[in-house]
């Protein structure tokens, strides 16, 4: 099936052709997953001794912290270099926040 962007309504006409590197998921989206999910794991081991009750606590305020800054204050623009890294690191923390709010509610549920 073609994609909803690549299709054209016209009988006969030629499909649009693939830009080098464009892909349904981005790898920079991945590797920035993982990335975040890497940190989180890793700030988490280090707060073991912690409650994972309040360890969780901490996440999910750091991930609203994160979304109150991307809503609640005006940032450049998404298209500009400035706008990209500023939200990059703010999706990056929302992410670490979020890690760090699930795995100590995994161990909760596991034991």
């Amino acid at each position: 099936m073609i994609p909803q962007e690549d299709r054209d309504e016209t009988p006969g006409a030629q499909r649009k052709g693939t830009r080098i590197g464009a892909t349904r998921v981005p790898l920079h989206l991945v590797f920035q997953a993982c990335v975040g999910v890497i940190i989180g794991i890793g700030i988490t081991s280090l707060f073991a001794g912690v409650m994972p009750a309040k360890l969780a606590l901490a996440g999910v305020l750091v991930a609203i912290a994160a979304w109150i800054v991307e809503q609640g204050f005006r940032l450049p623009d998404a298209m500009s270099i400035t706008g990209a890294r500023i939200r990059l690191a703010l999706r990056l923390v929302s992410l670490v926040g979020f890690t760090i709010a699930v795995a100590p509610l995994m161990a909760l549920i596991e034991g």
